[in-house]
């Protein structure tokens, strides 16, 4: 955690301080309904807030100092600067340099998450390990989780994700990785990017900006694969999935793990996945590539990998006295929708599908509903009900709310196995936690 004195950070951010005390803080805080007393409070400035606004808030409750773009009243110091979300990230980079763990990144479409938690569970094993936490992931987050940094912390795993292009190159120019992962790249969030060219090159960045001595892994079974590897230069390159360095075989998936070998040089290790859902043997061997790059024995690589406990709405299994209910329902894109669909089609009896439109898609947004419509025709699925405007394209029964789909559930579907899915701005995790709680009290 960054302790330092005022008058420092104000050289950092190459900010004036309304006082030359020698003020000591420890921690940083931009939150005032957060830990405040005794950090330095940044007012940081966005679309739909303004923490200039709480800035004496901040002050009552303990901050030491504040840093601000505008003009404020307060007694205690207060370092102003251009920029303070610049200034944020400022501070951010020079803690992190002032430190020397091994610096992983991670990007991709999908299974960031779930590579990160299993990365996690396997370095926490050998030495302390700083993590992000939650999706904290993007130009406030990384920051955030870099500011934790701590001298006992040998590695800090590093989620990085991306709206436009350059912001991964400016996450990486904060939080300088000695390592960085690509798990995949599809047509999420394709709308932002405008081609799906420039989402390959943007994800791109997390290798491109690492130094000459970094390395870059990278899926071998990814179509941009050779996109990257050019992005790589001479920088070392290793290779998860089929062809690679680090491979899986005899994969059996069951209804409450997944098992698999993991086999790397001339190792092969048994491999009991707490966690459902073919996709997650890659985002198993791209936490182990990375594990074996650092040198991790294989029994912690095992044992980390093993101890990876499914996050909350993440194709989380919820066995409930009236059904059982697949919560994936964190976010969507069509390749999760595919890999959930193909998950819940190998349960028995009678299979429900709760679909949410997918946000972000851009001009294909219509065609690529339709295709997830039909792909779930396809699977062995028997009900597909359906919330949100675009989600009317997978040519379900539609609803236009959670309460309806709820009363649907309750009363047509006891007994069957139901995958929630869409994306975040759908709020289907409000479906999940009302079919918990009902089934909980009754």
């Amino acid at each position: 955690m960054l302790s330092t004195d005022i008058q420092t950070i104000a050289k950092v951010v190459d900010g004036k301080s309304t006082s030359s005390e020698v003020k000591m803080f420890t921690g940083v805080c931009t939150d005032t309904r957060t830990e405040v007393n005794g950090k330095l409070f940044i007012a940081l400035e966005g679309p739909n807030f303004d923490a200039h606004n709480f800035s004496k808030q901040a002050e009552d409750l303990g901050a030491r100092a504040i840093i601000a773009h505008k003009q404020i009243d307060s007694s205690i110091p207060v370092i102003q600067v251009k920029n303070t979300e610049k200034s944020f990230q400022d501070i951010a980079s020079w803690h992190r340099q002032s430190h020397s763990p091994v610096v992983i990144a991670i990007t991709g479409s999908n299974g960031k998450t779930s590579t990160k938690n299993m990365l996690y569970s396997i370095l926490s094993h050998r030495a302390p390990t700083l993590s992000t936490k939650g999706n904290l992931n993007n130009h406030l987050g990384v920051p955030l989780t870099l500011l934790d940094l701590e001298e006992r912390h040998e590695f800090c795993i590093i989620e990085m994700g991306a709206n436009h292009q350059n912001e991964i190159a400016l996450l990486c120019s904060i939080a300088r990785p000695n390592i960085s992962l690509i798990t995949n790249a599809n047509n999420a969030h394709l709308g932002e990017f405008g081609s799906e060219e420039n989402l390959v090159k943007a994800k791109g960045e997390i290798i491109e900006s690492l130094s000459n001595k970094g390395t870059a892994i990278i899926n071998n079974s990814s179509p941009h694969k050779q996109t990257w590897e050019e992005m790589s230069g001479t920088k070392s390159i290793r290779f998860f999935g089929d062809g690679g360095s680090v491979s899986a075989s005899d994969i059996k998936e069951f209804k409450t793990h997944t098992n698999f070998n993991l086999n790397f040089s001339s190792q092969s290790l048994s491999i009991k996945l707490s966690m459902i859902g073919l996709h997650q043997v890659d985002n198993a061997l791209a936490a182990a590539c990375c594990a074996i790059e650092l040198g991790i024995e294989p029994e912690l690589i095992k044992k980390g990998l093993e101890n990876t406990q499914p996050e909350k709405g993440r194709l989380e299994l919820l066995e409930l006295e009236s059904f059982k209910i697949l919560d994936d329902s964190y976010n969507a894109n069509p390749e999760s929708m595919k890999s959930a669909i193909d998950t819940i089609s190998n349960f028995a009896g009678e299979k429900v599908l709760v679909l949410g439109s997918m946000g972000e898609l851009g001009k294909d947004s219509k065609k690529l509903h339709q295709e997830i419509g039909d792909y779930a025709r396809q699977s062995n699925i028997h009900q597909l009900l359906t919330i949100g405007e675009d989600a009317k394209e997978y040519q379900g029964t539609h609803y236009d709310d959670i309460a309806s789909i709820y009363e649907a559930i309750k009363n047509n579907h006891k007994g069957s196995t139901i995958l929630i899915k869409g994306s975040r701005m759908m709020g289907l995790n409000e479906l999940v936690d009302i079919l918990v709680n009902t089934s909980n009290s009754s």
